[in-house]
């Protein structure tokens, strides 16, 4: 039988029912490193089926992208050229672009759930292995990091060194049943309440009895009920990762911050599904800035950065996928934090913030702008 993760409370319940044993080791002072690797087996065949397609992509994936990940770990010592990085980056990239492309054609049955954030955690291994920031690649380490089974379809995205400093470290008794356990049982809980409550409650009572025919009116009812369903719905995605997490012994970061109290958008995607604004910020933003700076492209870095933003914010809707309303999706939010940097940098704001009513009339306006992305992302208005 084949469940989507966390997708029902009888799959969190059983998912959660495999935790037991990683418990026990904990409790026991043993290392449960090896317990979490050996789980990430039943936990793939529960999601994909022993004898799918998508078990079968799967498979074939990794296998290729890891003769990628060790041939340039090999050879990058022996070949110092940038081209050798360039191409190995490239063709790790090359499945699920052409993933992505194939939803327009006979073939869109490729793909398998969780292959963006596995790519993003491969990817990030040859960025960090070509800048010489990992020295040492062990293999059992390296194919638990890029297919943890929590975070596996809905992040958070987790960083190479940070996972490996929590997977080889036993945690006290005391401190793993407080910090760990009742933390990590915390937070299923409040997954439980966000997804299978609050989201379904949205979704059940507001959103789908819409009328088919889109007005002025349902479409506003939609953008706000929309929001907040996938806030609730992904939070709570999040949630469970993280309380899995937790529980075989591994501190991911959190995904979520009360993105909705932000005063501006350069602060929502500072609270808003962060491990993927870190993880774009830091390996195309930043890069694309000072690339451009050191080759002169823009004279100013506020030129580059306002780029930079554009480009961020497009690629990102370009990754969720090839559809129109993504793209419009990505040029707005792009546009959103260019506007954001304007204004911040203005005197109305300087003098603005100053007001008491700074805080209440800034988060207002703010989740206008959010909720309207929002709306452009569900692909609503392109449904007509």
């Amino acid at each position: 039988m084949i469940f989507s993760q966390y997708g029902s409370i009888f799959s969190v319940v059983m998912f959660s029912l495999l935790l037991i044993p990683a418990v026990i080791m904990n409790l026991s002072g043993k290392r449960i490193k090896y317990y979490g690797i050996l789980l990430n087996i039943p936990m793939l065949i529960f999601l994909f089926g022993l004898k799918s397609l998508q078990m079968l992509q799967f498979v074939v994936f990794i296998v290729c992208e890891f003769i990628l990940l060790y041939g340039f770990y090999y050879l990058r010592k022996k070949v110092k050229a940038n081209w050798l990085y360039y191409i190995v980056l490239a063709l790790s990239m090359v499945p699920i672009i052409v993933i992505k492309l194939c939803v327009y054609t006979p073939f869109n049955m490729l793909g398998f759930a969780g292959i963006s954030y596995i790519s993003f955690r491969i990817w990030q291994l040859v960025v960090e292995m070509h800048d010489e920031h990992i020295e040492e690649l062990k293999f059992l380490d390296t194919i638990y990091f890029v297919t943890f089974f929590p975070t596996l379809s809905s992040g958070p995205i987790d960083r190479y060194h940070r996972f490996l400093q929590d997977l080889n470290k036993v945690v006290p008794q005391n401190d793993y049943i407080e910090n760990y356990l009742m933390f990590g049982l915390g937070r299923i809980g409040k997954g439980m309440i966000y997804k299978f409550g609050l989201a379904f409650m949205i979704n059940q009572y507001v959103m789908t009895p819409l009328p088919e025919e889109h007005t002025i009116w349902s479409t506003i009812v939609y953008m706000y009920a929309y929001t907040l369903y996938l806030f609730f719905d992904f939070a709570g995605y999040s949630h469970f990762a993280i309380g899995t997490s937790y529980i075989l012994g591994i501190k991911v970061g959190e995904n979520f911050n009360m993105p909705f109290l932000a005063h501006n958008m350069k602060e929502f995607w500072e609270r808003w599904h962060i491990s993927l604004s870190q993880w774009f910020g830091d390996y195309i933003y930043k890069r694309f800035v000072l690339n451009t700076l050191r080759n002169k492209v823009f004279k100013s870095r506020k030129t580059a950065s306002r780029v930079g933003n554009m480009v961020t914010m497009l690629v990102m809707g370009i990754w969720h996928g090839p559809y129109l309303f993504y793209i419009v999706y990505g040029l707005y939010e792009g546009a959103a934090l260019v506007v954001t940097d304007i204004y911040l940098k203005s005197k109305t704001y300087r003098k603005f913030k100053q007001m008491k009513c700074y805080d209440f009339v800034s988060r207002v306006v703010c989740f206008q702008v959010i909720a309207f992305g929002m709306l452009l992302f569900s692909g609503y208005l392109f449904s007509f």
